[in-house]
């Protein structure tokens, strides 16, 4: 019983360490983003999109990987609720991604389809919001002007 009671112990430090850890991380990132958006204040916004709707998502869900944006590794990315993208400046960039799909199979087993990372050439306006997209039936990424 003692080791149970320690065993509980152990396992609560470690709960509460990570999360310390996590919320740190999460507050330190979300500072480089900012600095970013000081040095870059006409950078245009990027929301990354991967299903249609709230269902499609939860029968058949999918996402994009960024790898890197310029041959680096991408430290503009935020979150706004459910929605994820990132930041560029304007100009040319060259975005590094891959795609994954899921889909249930029959019976008890999901077919997932991973896609190899390729690397798209986009060109960013200042202050303009963009979708970054995986167009499921072509096969092929899209980067369009938010209306």
């Amino acid at each position: 019983m003692k080791f149970m009671y320690l065993y509980f112990g152990v396992v609560i430090i470690f709960v509460i360490g990570y999360q310390i850890f996590m919320f740190t991380r999460a507050n330190k990132r979300k500072k480089e983003v900012l600095e970013w958006l000081e040095k870059n204040p006409k950078a245009a916004k990027v929301y990354i999109k991967t299903n249609s709707s709230l269902l499609a998502s939860m029968f058949t869900p999918s996402s994009i990987r960024l790898i890197a944006i310029d041959d680096d590794y991408p430290m503009t990315s935020f979150t706004e609720g459910f929605k994820q993208g990132f930041y560029l400046a304007p100009g040319k960039h060259k975005i590094t991604s891959s795609f994954e799909k899921t889909r249930p199979g029959f019976f008890y087993k999901t077919v997932t389809t991973k896609y190899d990372s390729t690397t798209q050439e986009v060109e960013a306006e200042a202050e303009k919001t963009y979708i970054y997209s995986f167009d499921k039936k072509n096969e092929q990424y899209t980067f369009t002007e938010m209306n």
